[in-house]
């Protein structure tokens, strides 16, 4: 009774003798000027990693002071809102300074006319 699957090959009756470290020696040629240009290849791949790592930390370690910076402004605008509104003060009333300023533009404008 078969199950389908492939019989098993017996392993090559020579292998390739082993050296003294007992791993089978490739027939590649040493050659150590191309050794010395990967070593040189992988040195400066390895820096340009390490920079790039650097510098997303920076970016990362910038991020959380911003949002931070956003969190502790949003809650001061929070803390001043409940305190004008104790106060009774008209606050959401009063004019917006940027309409305020281009009034006074085109004031200035007609003036100069």
């Amino acid at each position: 009774m078969t199950s389908g699957k492939p019989p098993k090959q017996p392993f090559p009756s020579n292998p390739p003798p082993p050296t003294d470290n007992g791993f089978q020696q490739a027939s590649v040629q040493y050659d150590p000027e191309k050794n010395e240009q990967y070593r040189r290849g992988v040195k400066m791949l390895h820096e340009r990693c390490k920079s790039i790592q650097r510098h997303n930390e920076r970016v990362v370690f910038r991020l959380h002071s911003v949002k931070r910076l956003i969190k502790t402004r949003s809650r001061d605008v929070e803390m001043l809102k409940k305190r004008l509104d104790r106060y009774q003060d008209n606050w959401r009333c009063a004019p917006e300074k940027t309409s305020v300023k281009l009034e006074e533009s085109k004031t200035e404008e007609k003036e100069s006319d």
